[in-house]
C-alpha cells in the first residue's frame, strides 16, 4: 500500500478548510468527509481522494522527496557540477578551439576564415 508524503504536496495554506463553502470539495466523498478534512492544501486533498477512487486507505508517511532540498544533497550537486560538468564542457570547448586554431596553421588562414569557408 503506498504512502503519501505531506512535503510533496507544497506547503500548508493559511485558512484552507475542505469542508468550507458546503462540502463542495468534499463532494462525492461525503463519507470520508472527515478524513479528508485533515488536508492542509488542495494538492493534499486531491491526492487523498484520489487513493479514496482507488479503493486504499489514506496513509501519510514521514519524509516524502523533502531531503532533496536538504544542505547535504544540495552540496553533492554543486559537487557534480563543478567536479565532472564544468571541466567536461571546458574540455570539450578547449578542443573544438584547438581542433580550429591547428588547421588555420597548417594553411596560414586566419581561423574565423576556415570557419567561414566550412559552411
Amino acid at each position: 500500500m503506498p504512502c503519501l508524503y505531506p512535503s510533496d504536496y507544497g506547503p500548508p495554506e493559511p485558512g484552507f478548510n475542505p469542508s468550507a463553502e458546503g462540502g463542495r470539495l468534499l463532494a462525492g466523498f461525503e463519507a470520508h468527509a472527515q478524513e479528508l478534512s485533515h488536508a492542509t492544501n488542495l494538492a493534499q486533498l486531491e491526492a487523498m481522494e484520489r487513493h479514496l477512487q482507488r479503493g486504499q486507505d489514506i496513509v501519510w508517511c514521514d519524509q516524502g522527496y523533502g531531503w532533496t532540498y536538504s544542505t547535504p544533497v544540495e552540496g553533492l550537486f554543486g559537487a557534480i557540477l563543478f567536479c565532472v560538468i564544468l571541466p567536461y564542457a571546458v574540455w570539450r570547448t578547449r578542443k573544438r578551439f584547438a581542433g580550429r586554431r591547428a588547421g588555420a596553421l597548417r594553411t596560414g588562414a586566419p581561423a574565423g576564415f576556415l570557419s567561414a569557408i566550412e559552411k
